[in-house]
């Protein structure tokens, strides 16, 4: 007589046991793939930027998804060519002058050591010959080797285009995908809590939408809120040196200073001198001229374009941005607010889970817009989102009782 058959039933220990080998095996996988994640990882940020404009285009037009991804990459690609038509020029030849003129730079430095036996740093006096016999070893080295570097070179070209068209691909497929992806993830969660999972996705969405789109939004602003001031103290390559500081304004507290650094050694080392002004004067201007630029940042523009979504304490996002830079390096410095933001959004989320409070009070958000069944062809129906602010989060047993009807 043979058994009854009956399906395998994981214990509690096993299915601990389970998700945290597949946490483990998930880490290693990202530990090792390296840069082959790069262009899914940007991807996966250029598709959440920009589905919500391919959302509306396609439920005001009926048309489809892919038509109008395809017509976004065309007007993307048109304003790159187009501003690098206008404004290329201009850029190469600041940089080439730039580039020209590090070498004298270097040159005024070694002959300032050559002057000197010795120079006093941090309260140490040191010796300048071994430096200088170091820098010119180094150099020659260097030199030496360019030709040994040559094939890697081409194959690091080789592979960032592939990395690059790769990006592109994957960027299409999600941006076509993306419905069907996310219902896809939020199907995975049991019926029951599926309406509070996808109110705290919603609240999620908003705090990330807010920070990454308000720092896209700010490296423009900054890059040429910089450039006219850099361009009105007669520093030289204003236009690059105003583009390194936009796109250093990702990096929270240390790029904005870091990129005012360079315009003051850039600055330093012009011959000749901005309006003729001593060096002193000169870096006090650039210095005073970021730091006007920082407060009219943190005090006007971030709270208008960032705005509250974060709603970070100063001395947390210090330790976030520390964190990161030591767990991550300068990505960690990048994602460090966004995902400590989050963070603290789910660990609220859990302490009211853990005092069993009815509602979860978070941050004001949007309504989870509740989509419904996606088609073949990808088109929802337009529907009008529930408002409210300060919305709670109804737990799971309250959504139960509101749509069980009554006896």
């Amino acid at each position: 007589m043979s058994a009854e058959a009956r399906p395998i039933r994981f214990s509690p220990t096993v299915k601990l046991i389970t998700i945290a080998l597949i946490a483990a095996l998930f880490f290693w996988l990202i530990r090792g793939l390296g840069n082959v994640l790069i262009p899914f990882v940007g991807a996966a940020i250029t598709a959440y930027l920009f589905n919500p404009l391919i959302t509306w285009l396609h439920r005001r037009a009926r048309i489809g998804r892919a038509i109008w991804i395809g017509l976004l990459y065309v007007v993307i690609g048109g304003i790159i060519y187009g501003l690098w038509r206008t404004l290329g020029p201009v850029i190469e030849r600041e940089y080439s002058g730039l580039q020209a003129q590090i070498p004298h730079t270097l040159n005024l430095i070694q002959q300032e050591l050559l002057l000197r036996d010795r120079i006093m740093v941090a309260g140490i006096s040191v010796e300048v010959a071994p430096i200088t016999e170091a820098l010119r070893e180094a150099l020659a080295d260097f030199g030496r080797r360019i030709p040994e570097h040559v094939p890697h070179l081409v194959a690091v070209a080789f592979e960032t285009l592939l990395l690059f068209v790769t990006y592109l691909i994957v960027t299409f497929y999600l941006l076509l995908e993306a419905p069907r992806i996310v219902e896809w993830l939020y199907e995975l969660v049991p019926a029951p809590y599926r309406a509070e999972i996808r109110t705290l996705g919603s609240h999620i969405d908003h705090i990330l939408a807010g920070y990454v789109r308000g720092t896209l939004m700010l490296i423009p602003i900054m890059a040429t809120l910089t450039t006219i001031a850099l361009t009105l103290l007669g520093v030289r390559y204003a236009l690059v040196l105003g583009i390194v500081t936009g796109i250093l304004e990702t990096l929270p507290l240390l790029g904005p200073w870091s990129a005012a650094g360079i315009a003051i050694t850039v600055a330093l080392f012009q011959m000749p001198a901005p309006w003729g002004w001593p060096a002193w004067l000169i870096a006090g201007s650039i210095g005073l001229t970021y730091f006007v630029l920082r407060m009219f940042e943190d005090n006007f523009i971030i709270p208008h374009v960032v705005g509250p979504a974060v709603h970070l304490h100063p001395m947390l996002v210090i330790f976030a941005i520390l964190a990161g830079g030591a767990l991550g390096g300068p990505f960690g410095l990048f994602v460090a607010i966004p995902v400590t933001a989050v963070a603290r959004l789910l660990l609220r989320y859990l302490y009211y889970k853990l005092i069993d409070s009815p509602d979860l009070p978070l941050e004001q958000a949007p309504a989870p817009d509740v989509p419904a069944p996606v088609s073949s062809d990808g088109v929802q129906p337009d529907q009008a989102p529930v408002s409210g602010d300060h919305m709670p989060i109804k737990s799971a047993d309250q959504t139960e009782k509101a749509v069980t009807p009554a006896n």
